[in-house]
């Protein structure tokens, strides 16, 4: 007896369900497709390390994509003669608050690795290219009144129109 009751709940519980993902599914493919056509002009690009979104009707080099896959905290190295003198100042503040018996052996350190970064040729060209694509992703922003945005809950950059 039991087990009758349990198949015939079953089976009135398969038919409900069934209309309710009909239902669901109904919903969801119109949704989908106001989607598509809403964003069909959308450029999504997905990548192993950030995801960029754009949602605007502005394309980007190849090139410029890329620099923007580095995302927000990617630090662009300087060359060496655009910082040196800051990094002189710094570090002889930061020398002065040392004991005056061991300040002229930091000195001496200080002035040998400063020269060894002077003298170092090791400032890397890509650096200078990416620099250069983030001056023209700038302008592109600048000009079409756009900015990037970081996603909520994800490590997505979008792309998006200012109002």
């Amino acid at each position: 007896m039991w087990q009758c009751v349990r198949n015939i709940i079953e089976s009135k519980l398969s038919e409900d369900m069934n209309i309710l993902y009909e239902k669901f599914n109904r919903k969801l493919d119109s949704l989908t497709q106001q989607t598509r056509s809403v964003y069909k002009h959308k450029e999504y690009t997905q990548t192993e390390r950030s995801r960029i979104i754009n949602l605007t009707n502005i394309t980007f080099t190849k090139e410029q994509i890329n620099t923007l896959k580095l995302g927000p905290q990617y630090a662009i190295e300087k060359n060496p003669k655009l910082y040196i003198n800051e990094l002189i100042i710094d570090t002889e503040n930061a020398i002065r608050y040392l004991q005056s018996n061991i300040q002229n052996t930091f000195r001496y350190l200080a002035a040998k690795k400063i020269k060894q970064i002077k003298e170092s040729n090791r400032h890397n060209t890509m650096h200078k290219r990416y620099q250069y694509n983030v001056n023209q992703i700038k302008k592109i922003l600048q000009r079409n009144n756009l900015t990037i945005a970081k996603a909520d809950k994800s490590k997505a950059i979008v792309i998006i129109e200012r109002y």
